[in-house]
């Protein structure tokens, strides 16, 4: 990229050549020149917080059913890496609190996206409870989700972290996101990059909101995104983006 001011974010770590959420696919982008980690969030059946994806394990594991009605031993049963190839067998789930161990141990930043709220009561609770107990740098910490509301309640206890809101393409073709009423209670807004011109970038910059479009994949794509004067650039491909 151009502009060296960009971030990059490691969308599920260097998901593109590895197993989404998985520690091989984290290693392998915490050892580029990246600037986030971005990870997903559940809650497991006895209270744990646990990384990956989609609120079920039938898409990247052998396994099926909802993570809520796993406890955290069963979803460790599973293989996580033979979905995206042979090699990648015997890739297990892992525990958010081994992921932050691992961000500290390389230095990095971590963008947490906390996934269908509404599934988990008390989720909120439960990660600044860990964040806490984990001694992580606040100024190290963003934490965002496409639901509004579970980010209000993260701002409401005060606590020191950043906070973002997701924009889906989906819900967002035909309207302009409330800019001003997410700037009081969060400090980034992340659409999907299909949004993004240069007026969504200036009017999120007027109320102090960055912007970090997701999912870019493409060279092209982001050449038209940084001339935008977007913040940051979430990825499945790091490497290609970052200073490597």
């Amino acid at each position: 990229m151009t502009n060296s001011q960009i971030k990059v974010v490691a969308h599920r770590g260097l998901s593109s050549k590895y197993p989404e959420n998985t520690l091989i696919a984290y290693e392998a982008a915490l050892q580029l020149n990246i600037d986030y980690l971005e990870i997903d969030i559940h809650k497991t059946a006895d209270n744990k917080l646990v990384v990956i994806h989609d609120d079920s394990v039938d898409r990247t594991s052998n396994g099926t059913g909802k993570i809520k009605d796993y406890t955290m031993e069963q979803l460790q049963q599973l293989d996580y890496g033979l979905w995206k190839g042979e090699s990648f067998r015997g890739q297990t789930i892992l525990e958010f609190k081994d992921v932050l161990k691992l961000v500290k141990q390389y230095n990095k930043k971590l963008l947490i996206e906390i996934k269908k709220p509404e599934q988990y009561p008390g989720i909120e609770q439960l990660l600044l409870k860990q964040l806490k107990e984990a001694q992580v740098q606040h100024s190290n910490i963003v934490i965002q989700s496409f639901d509004m509301e579970s980010i209000k309640k993260i701002y409401a206890t005060g606590v020191n972290y950043k906070l973002g809101v997701l924009i889906s393409a989906k819900k967002y073709w035909y309207r302009r996101p409330n800019f001003k009423k997410i700037a009081t209670f969060a400090h980034f807004l992340n659409p999907n990059y299909k949004l993004v011109t240069t007026k969504f970038v200036a009017t999120a910059h007027k109320y102090n909101l960055k912007v970090m479009p997701y999912t870019v994949n493409d060279k092209v794509i982001s050449a038209k995104l940084i001339k935008s004067n977007i913040d940051g650039i979430i990825t499945d491909a790091p490497d290609i983006f970052c200073d490597c």
